[in-house]
């Protein structure tokens, strides 16, 4: 049998199991690799290039900065000192709390930015005497997190999965800011969004009462003892300096994980022990998997085989805008009932190769389908940050009447904007 359709039967059925979460998603993307290699796609070392990519490794360490952060309490306390200064009524604290949530979202895991907004949102409202609700509050800090990680390399998992997998697809690997233009956007769509219609929706259509049940705490610091504020704080001194190494590119991001890593563990913000227990094995199996699985679509010629019959499909006469509008809406409809980074690994390798079929920019085309694949704010499912906002007593038809609207317009900006940023046209 062909080697591309024998590619295309394992990236379908890897499509399946990434939508029906019967096998969980790190080892579907394993199984997936391996399947290529086991059937001579891909070479044992192909398959094994994933666990020693620089992307990999930057992840982990710079997971390990994050979590020194959490368990030091330093992002907390950064949280609580911006919003003790602010005394608004419940709308403009929702706003307030977006675009503060948005920024740390670039910068740090979103798992912690997510726990710690609700941490800060439930304080809030306790303390308001009922005049700020959580349930008004928590969904936004989901979609606040997904949409604030979106703008950098490092804001999400997605970004740095797919940037693991470009080298294999013949693609030049991103820098720390690319998605900052279309980002941008996304974000003030959303604050602009739940300063007008979004918070009226929530009012209309949360008509529940109020969960007064407490929500998963942020992480105590590590130790018997309340840290100094060296330890507090040095975990935020080593996160700048690795983003600005990253942004400078000045040294491999395998490096300046690494480096990151074994400075909060050396000066005590976070003890060996946690540093394994915290980090996110998963989302780095993840990566690993989905290294080989491009490696597999790429070698067999898999991609090209879609990318052909697309480009027949619409036509070679179409603008080059329709297809970039395509990708961006199908990543957009495919990451409301799969993971995020998911969609992205199975889009990503068609789209590169339907923009190298029509002589077309890559890179808008990968920047479209990323964003595509982290706005996830329809449902509950494509992202688990927004999952855990389901605390707050959501049902699943909350999320659809109050995030598709928003879900509408950010998939419009981000087909209107990634073009004026990047050319799809050389």
């Amino acid at each position: 049998m062909d080697p591309a359709v024998i590619s295309l039967l394992i990236l379908f059925a890897t499509l399946v199991l990434f939508a029906t979460s019967i096998v969980p998603t790190p080892i579907t993307a394993l199984m997936s690799a391996l399947a290529m290699c086991l059937v001579g796609i891909i070479t044992p070392a192909e398959f094994t290039s994933g666990f020693s990519n620089s992307v990999t490794i930057f992840c982990f360490g710079l997971g390990v900065v994050g979590s020194a952060m959490s368990e030091t309490g330093s992002t907390m306390l950064l949280g609580k000192a911006i919003m003790s200064r602010v005394r608004l009524n419940e709308r403009w604290t929702l706003v307030v709390l977006i675009a503060v949530a948005s920024v740390f979202s670039m910068f740090l895991s979103n798992t912690s930015v997510v726990i710690i907004f609700m941490s800060i949102s439930a304080a809030i409202a306790a303390s308001s005497g009922g005049r700020i609700k959580k349930k008004n509050m928590f969904m936004a800090m989901g979609f606040a997190s997904v949409a604030g990680g979106g703008c950098t390399l490092i804001g999400s998992t997605t970004q740095l999965g797919i940037n693991a997998m470009l080298p294999d697809l013949g693609v030049d690997q991103l820098g720390m800011f690319c998605f900052m233009g279309p980002g941008l956007g996304v974000v003030g769509l959303l604050i602009l969004y739940y300063a007008t219609f979004g918070y009226n929706r929530q009012l209309k259509y949360f008509d529940f009462s109020d969960d007064e049940s407490f929500i998963e705490p942020v992480p105590e610091p590590d130790g018997s003892e309340s840290p100094s504020k060296f330890k507090t704080w040095f975990p935020l001194v080593v996160l700048v300096v690795c983003i600005v190494l990253t942004a400078a590119d000045i040294l491999n991001i395998a490096v300046i994980g690494i480096i990151g890593a074994v400075l909060v563990v050396l000066f005590k913000s976070i003890s060996v022990k946690r540093m394994w227990e915290t980090t996110d094995w998963n989302t780095l199996a993840v990566i690993a998997g989905g290294v080989g699985m491009a490696a597999g679509v790429q070698n067999s010629g898999a991609c090209d085989l879609v990318a052909s019959g697309l480009v027949s499909l619409i036509g070679d006469g179409a603008p080059p805008i329709m297809y970039f509008a395509m990708f961006v809406t199908l990543a957009t409809v495919m990451t409301n009932v799969m993971p995020n980074i998911s969609t992205a690994m199975v889009l990503t390798p068609i789209a590169i190769s339907t923009a190298n079929a029509m002589g077309l920019n890559t890179l808008p085309f990968i920047i479209g389908v990323i964003w595509g694949a982290n706005m996830p704010f329809s449902t509950p499912i494509g992202a688990s940050v927004i999952t855990m906002t389901m605390q707050a007593g959501y049902r699943f038809k909350d999320y659809v009447l109050v995030g598709l609207p928003y879900n509408i317009a950010a998939c419009m900006a981000v087909i209107v904007l990634t073009p004026i940023f990047y050319p799809l046209a050389p």
